[in-house]
């Protein structure tokens, strides 16, 4: 069983400007860049086809994961997530139950177009985690 845990950090539009940033001050290389307008079917939300679904990076060892979230609630300081990604997927299950107890469900835990499994949620710490497959 193969396991990371990665920060999710997300963007009121400016993501691939935070990444370019980033990139220059730590040396850093963009590792898979999707955009909305990549998505299968296309994108759906209005002014977001050239703004970043996902993108990902390794500064200093961690790996970030970057997007522009098209969330009216996006709140700068608040926009973060634990993103934990695992191979086995009675793993993913059992650790995704066992955030939601007591926490709130973003996401049902589901198959998506980008993994096998991928749900949100909210831990009853308030900390926000995406668990996926």
């Amino acid at each position: 069983m193969t396991s990371n845990l990665s920060i999710f950090l997300t963007y009121s539009g400016n993501c691939k400007q935070a990444m370019d940033f980033y990139a220059d001050i730590f040396k850093a290389s963009f590792g898979r860049i999707m955009k909305y307008s990549d998505a299968p079917g296309g994108n759906d939300i209005p002014g977001f086809d050239d703004k970043i679904m996902f993108s990902e990076m390794e500064i200093g060892g961690l790996n970030l994961m970057l997007c522009d979230s098209p969330n009216e609630e996006h709140v700068a300081g608040n926009n973060f997530a634990l993103n934990f990604s695992c191979s086995n997927p009675d793993e993913v299950r059992r650790i995704y139950d066992a955030l939601k107890q007591g926490g709130e469900v973003v996401m049902e835990l589901q198959k998506t177009f980008f993994s096998e499994l991928y749900g949100m949620v909210t831990d009853k710490f308030g900390i926000s985690w995406n668990i996926m497959m």
